[in-house]
C-alpha cells in the first residue's frame, strides 16, 4: 500500500469523519473566517471603529475651541450691556467695526496701488 502524504485525507481517515461531517466542518470554518474578516475589515469592523474614534476626538477639539470662542463673545456682549457698560470695550469695538476716530486723532490711509508696486 502506498503511503498518502495528504494531511487532510489522513486527518479524515484517522478521525473517522464521513462526507456530511466534513462538509459541515468546512462550512463552519468558512463562516467563522467570513465573520472574523467582517469584524475586522467590514463596514462596522474594528478599523472603521478606530477611524470613527479619531474623528470624534477631532470634533471634540473643535467643539472645545468653539465653546471658548462663544464664551469670549458672550463676555463681550455682556460688557456692552446697559447695566454694566464698559466704555473701553464700546470704544474699541466702535473703532474696529465702524471705523470711528476721536476728534484729535489723525487717520493715514495707505494707497493699495503703492503697496502692490512696492512688492513688485
Amino acid at each position: 500500500m502506498a503511503q498518502n502524504n495528504n494531511f487532510l485525507y489522513n486527518f479524515v481517515n484517522d478521525n473517522n469523519i464521513n462526507k456530511k461531517q466534513f462538509i459541515g466542518y468546512c462550512v463552519a470554518i468558512c463562516l467563522v473566517l467570513y465573520f472574523l474578516i467582517a469584524a475586522i475589515f467590514g463596514d462596522k469592523g474594528l478599523i472603521f471603529y478606530q477611524s470613527l474614534k479619531s474623528q470624534i476626538q477631532n470634533k471634540e477639539a473643535i467643539k472645545q475651541e468653539l465653546i471658548t470662542k462663544m464664551r469670549s463673545k458672550k463676555s463681550m456682549v455682556e460688557g456692552m450691556n446697559l447695566d454694566s457698560l464698559d466704555l473701553d470695550l464700546v470704544d474699541e469695538q466702535s473703532r474696529k467695526v465702524l471705523g470711528y476716530v476721536g476728534k484729535n486723532e489723525v487717520v493715514i490711509y495707505q494707497d493699495q496701488n503703492s503697496i502692490n508696486n512696492d512688492s513688485n
